[in-house]
């Protein structure tokens, strides 16, 4: 029998709870996950499956309203969890963390997935290939113990929360953000940058047709209440301690990597053999080899699996596979995959 070479990347499916407001759909999406999983199943070349993050959201909540649990996650999506159970009695299945689900513990999967998924941490490493979520890069997604307490969470935690109360598309909300990130980075620089990004938030909220004040984020069991007020204070300096603990050029890459600009991320994991990048966390399917900082390199990013009604899908039910040597970027869909890109090393 030929030595199984193949293995898979998925990213970014953030099932939620089967709320209006989750940017993964039950009912548009969830069918065509669950061919995904039954597809790889039946694969014969693959040695494993990786779930690099964001598989899980627990960010996507109103403000005002009460977060829901990883646990009200299963009860919603019992037909996709089965769908990943069975996939891992046939292929060794992986998981790590993104930002939408940091706080997913080793038990919370081996609960959940009868121990048949094995969580392992942030970071996926064989061979020649590195694999990372990629939000530990980001300035408002990484993990913040000092400012975010002992639950550890980011500015982005706040930033979701208040664009999920916008009721827009998660495809506009994307937009909304990069703009509103760029401009005010060029006119009000890097310090300035996280309290001015909340305040355009909250104002955006409190904006709408019909205004919803902002004074509270409702934390449910995570936490007590947290006031706008303390939230903004908290991480009004969060540039200067990232910079205080990475480094100048590191945190100017945190804040490139919030509009999106993995790539130079893909540049500093190539070090100690890697010369294969896969990435999540972005939203865009894309795929480069080489760079003028970094030779002999390629880079591929998993794209996403929610929103399917909104105009740009481009980047929607895509995954990666390498085998060490070629990485291949895939879209999915009516039960089969199709090859959208090949790098060669």
């Amino acid at each position: 029998m030929a030595e199984k070479m193949k293995t898979l990347f998925i990213s970014d499916v953030h099932l939620g709870a089967g709320k209006e407001y989750d940017w993964f759909s039950r009912k548009k999406e969830g069918p065509c996950l669950i061919d995904f999983f039954e597809y790889v199943s039946g694969l014969d070349d693959v040695k494993e499956i990786v779930l690099l993050g964001d598989i899980f959201d627990l960010w996507v909540c109103p403000h005002d309203q009460i977060p829901h649990t990883f646990e009200d996650i299963i009860n919603a999506q019992k037909n996709i969890f089965s769908a990943i159970k069975r996939m891992a009695d046939k292929i060794p299945t992986l998981y790590l963390n993104g930002n939408h689900d940091f706080q997913v513990t080793s038990d919370d999967i081996n609960i959940a997935f009868d121990r048949k998924v094995k969580h392992i941490g942030n970071v996926y490493r064989r061979g020649n290939i590195r694999a990372e979520h990629g939000h530990m890069y980001a300035l408002f997604n990484r993990p913040d113990p000092k400012n975010g307490g002992f639950l550890g969470l980011p500015l982005g935690y706040y930033i979701t929360r208040l664009h999920t109360t916008l009721n827009e598309t998660r495809d506009y909300k994307k937009e909304l953000l990069l703009s509103g990130m760029h401009e005010l980075f060029q006119v009000l620089g890097p310090e300035k940058l996280p309290e001015s990004f909340l305040d355009s938030m909250k104002n955006a909220v409190e904006r709408k047709i019909i205004p919803n004040k902002v004074d509270k984020f409702v934390m449910g069991p995570l936490c007590a209440d947290q006031t706008y007020d303390d939230v903004k204070e908290r991480y009004k300096d969060l540039y200067d301690d990232w910079k205080n603990s990475v480094g100048f050029w590191q945190s100017v890459q945190m804040i490139k990597s919030e509009m999106n600009r993995l790539d130079t991320v893909a540049d500093q994991l190539c070090k100690d053999g890697v010369d294969i990048v896969i990435l999540g966390h972005s939203h865009d399917t894309k795929m480069d080899k080489d760079s003028w900082l970094c030779k002999d390199r390629i880079y591929a990013n998993c794209g996403y699996w929610c929103g399917f009604d909104e105009d740009n899908e481009d980047d929607n039910a895509h995954f990666v596979e390498t085998d060490g040597t070629s990485v291949t970027l895939l879209s999915f869909a009516g039960k089969t995959a199709q090859e959208e890109k090949t790098l060669q090393l």
